[in-house]
């Protein structure tokens, strides 16, 4: 169980509502965590499986939820920079994933 698109509506709105300035960091983790919870309550294995994400194809990295506001808790550190700049482009192209792995 990897893609989960039943829950890329709420995580395309979610980084939506943040790159627009609507959310702050703190409502985009918990709307983000609110989406680690469902999968996790429909995953009848118990194990060590994590949300991520895929923002744009090509997208090389597996970014969890952790990294999300680890990277973007700091606006001067260039991972900010380049994060937002994925999350934008992957909001623009359509192609922004969630993951269950």
């Amino acid at each position: 169980m990897t893609k989960q698109p039943q829950y890329t509506t709420i995580a395309r709105d979610a980084f939506g509502k943040y790159i627009d300035d609507e959310i702050d960091l703190d409502q985009l983790l918990e709307r983000l965590r609110y989406i680690e919870q469902q999968v996790i309550s429909e995953d009848e294995d118990e194990t060590e499986k994590t949300v991520w994400f895929r923002f744009f194809e090509g997208d090389p990295l597996h970014t969890t939820i952790s990294e999300v506001g680890k990277d973007l808790s700091d606006p001067s550190h260039p991972n900010c920079a380049l994060l937002q700049r994925g999350i934008a482009l992957g909001l623009q192209a359509g192609e922004l994933e969630v993951h269950y792995s």
